[in-house]
């Protein structure tokens, strides 16, 4: 076991990677569940009274409870990929420049997992709700391009602020840390301002 799975194992605690671990497999059972179900024989039938099938509807119902799933799962990926990064925990441990990539890391993958459940409700509700639509299915599409914005702005916010410390991270790593002395040296340009 590496010192990034120690930090991990010891920052969340049993209940919490089983809670999240059992979420995850629950979802993947419910999308099992609802492939089975698409399958029954009238499935493929309408509604009466509606313009969608029975399988559509049963994909709306579970399309809802795995983007619930994955919008409650959002900050646990993030605390994960924070820890595993050798970033804060819940002890505040960590130098500066890592912690401020974890972080940031953390709120890429919190922006990711929210912007895959935008995804995952617009796949999976498509099928009942551009139907009742009619001629107006332009709408559903216009509403869920508002909704993915949201997390899409937050993500690139994400990926700006982590630009100059992730480039400080590779500076020290191939040409080594700037010393204290470095810094206060003239460069080649001040001293053709003095002479």
């Amino acid at each position: 076991m590496n010192s990034n799975d120690s930090a991990i194992g010891t920052a969340l605690d049993r209940d919490t990677v089983r809670s999240t671990s059992k979420l995850l497999i629950g979802a993947l059972a419910v999308v099992g569940v609802l492939a089975v179900i698409t399958l029954l024989p009238g499935a493929d039938r309408l509604v009466p009274f509606a313009p969608v099938t029975f399988a559509a509807v049963a994909t709306a119902v579970v399309t809802l409870a795995v983007a619930g799933i994955l919008l409650y799962a959002a900050p646990k990926f993030a605390l994960l990929t924070r820890l595993a990064l050798g970033g804060r925990g819940a002890d505040g441990e960590g130098d500066a420049p890592p912690s401020r990539i974890a972080e940031n890391a953390g709120g890429v993958v919190h922006w990711l997992v929210v912007f895959g459940a935008v995804l995952v409700a617009y796949r999976g509700l498509a099928g009942a709700a551009v139907p009742l639509l009619n001629g107006a299915a332009w709408a559903y599409d216009a509403a869920f391009l508002f909704v993915a914005l949201v997390p899409v702005v937050f993500l690139v916010a994400r990926l700006t602020v982590t630009v100059d410390p992730l480039a400080e991270a590779v500076a020290d790593r191939v040409a080594g840390e700037a010393s204290d002395g470095e810094a206060d040296e003239p460069t080649a340009t001040d001293d053709r301002e003095d002479g």
